[in-house]
């Protein structure tokens, strides 16, 4: 009994062994090299899109702007801006801060420099946008994009029109 125990002890060895040499066997895991892609790391996208916006005077000198604009990766977008003006001889000197809420609630917050020139009935309007930042997906944006567009005066101390925007946002 003895020996038969052996014999199939020592099967059982050779069997493993065969087993552990052959082409399929388990063999310890390679060493696997980390994921190489950053969170943080931002993809720039076209920042294009037109706003239709309101603006009220709130002194000789500023503005609130209100709107909505239909924007590239923001979608249906509503704006608030915040305008101080500076009239020269070359037209009227602009800059404004800005926040841009997408439809998640996320928001785009920019600053604007520009120059404002009489034209028919209102004045054009040629700028850039700069991204700074904001909420969410815009936490840490950045990127510019260029404005035109015109406005019209609609009493004493308020205007309506629209601007386009065009350029590349990063975030």
């Amino acid at each position: 009994m003895r020996n038969a125990q052996r014999i199939t002890l020592s099967l059982s060895f050779v069997g493993l062994t065969v087993a552990a040499c052959s082409g399929d066997a388990i063999v310890a895991p390679r060493s696997i090299a980390p994921n190489t892609i950053s969170s943080s790391s931002s993809v720039a996208r076209p920042w294009k899109g037109v706003c239709d916006v309101d603006a009220v005077f709130t002194s000789q000198t500023t503005l609130l702007i209100t709107g909505t604009c239909q924007l590239a990766h923001l979608g249906r977008t509503s704006v608030v801006a915040y305008q101080t003006i500076e009239p020269g001889a070359s037209g009227i000197a602009y800059t404004n801060t800005a926040t841009y809420t997408a439809a998640n609630g996320d928001q785009l917050r920019t600053t604007n420099v520009g120059v404002a020139t009489p034209a028919g009935p209102g004045l054009s309007l040629s700028g850039t946008e700069t991204a700074v930042g904001g909420t969410g997906q815009f936490a840490n944006a950045s990127g510019t994009a260029h404005l035109e567009g015109a406005v019209v005066f609609t009493g004493p101390s308020s205007t309506t029109g629209s601007y386009e925007l065009s350029g590349m946002l990063d975030y």
